[in-house]
């Protein structure tokens, strides 16, 4: 037996699949304003306009610019540990190896996409 999705329900779904969307294009906007910026000097208006959306789009999605800065930072810290854990080859050679291999992925993320870095920093002071 085959199920069909009415056209409301294939509505409701088209309809949140577009609000995930706006969602994360808010909050890569989000993260490079406030590692810009810093979370004071960012304002939810200049967020909202760099999206394209209203500024009460941006509150209706995520309540505050509070809760905003959160989900920017979970998702810049989400974005980090793929460097953080070296190979098991690099391991096996002893710690000052390990930490090596460590300084020089670190700078590399660093210097190839420093928003992610920088909000993990805002994040923690």
């Amino acid at each position: 037996m085959r199920y069909r999705l009415t056209p409301m329900t294939e509505g409701r779904l088209k309809r949140s699949a577009e609000a995930d969307e706006r969602k994360s294009r808010i909050i890569e906007a989000a993260m490079g304003r406030f590692s810009e910026h810093g979370y004071r000097a960012t304002h939810v208006e200049d967020i909202a306009r760099e999206v394209g959306v209203a500024k009460g789009t941006v509150f209706l999605d995520f309540g505050s610019k509070e809760t905003l800065f959160l989900a920017a930072y979970q998702h810049a810290v989400q974005m980090l540990p793929a460097w953080l854990d070296a190979p098991e080859e690099v391991v096996h050679r002893g710690f000052w190896d390990t930490l090596d291999w460590w300084l020089q992925s670190t700078e590399a993320s660093v210097n190839s996409d420093p928003v992610p870095n920088r909000l993990a920093l805002i994040g923690r002071y």
